[in-house]
């Protein structure tokens, strides 16, 4: 699914195309909000104020390179109100810079098993960026052109990959250690 051509659509005027857009971003800045922010109710919270942001400012910002880029920048200044918020309330968050969980059923884990999949992947992050990378894009449900693209991967080499960071984040999980 191209966003982008779903924006153009949309400012265009096409009902049909603003939904799925809309849509598209829920979903996908969902599952991004959950692995960030703990809080059900604070990740919701979240993302209706960014959806809201982006649907009172979308037609009149003239972009004309990447709309999802646009809108992940909104979301990320709303995370960022939202942690330096809770810092001055003194409640703990825990934030991961360039991480994930590996799947949608992540969410079900206890929080010990959750603990040790996000120390894992801080510990995979740190070896090797591009693993952790590619494990997040993944998750966050990009597709295979999309991350070779962003990442400068052929598809052969994607795989190559997301298989050997998979590999280090079972091995991380069994052991604790990262090799």
């Amino acid at each position: 699914m191209d966003i982008n051509a779903l924006y153009r659509d949309a400012i265009a005027g096409e009902k049909e195309a603003e939904n799925k857009l809309f849509s598209h971003l829920s979903e996908r800045f969902g599952h991004f909000l959950h692995r960030r922010i703990w809080n059900e109710d604070d990740a919701q919270e979240i993302l209706q104020e960014t959806l809201m942001l982006i649907a009172k400012e979308y037609r009149s910002i003239g972009i004309e390179k990447s709309f999802l880029a646009w809108a992940y920048k909104l979301l990320d200044y709303k995370i960022l109100g939202y942690i330096k918020g809770k810092k001055k309330r003194g409640e703990r968050v825990v934030q991961v810079a360039d991480v994930s969980m590996t799947a949608d059923s992540a969410m079900e884990f206890d929080p010990k098993v959750r603990m040790m999949l996000l120390d894992c992947l801080g510990k995979i992050g740190k070896l090797n960026r591009r693993y952790a990378r590619i494990i997040d894009l993944h998750y966050l449900g990009f597709n295979t052109v999309e991350i070779c693209l962003r990442l400068k991967l052929s598809s052969n080499g994607f795989y190559i990959v997301l298989h050997r960071a998979r590999k280090m984040l079972e091995i991380c999980l069994e052991t604790g250690e990262v090799k």
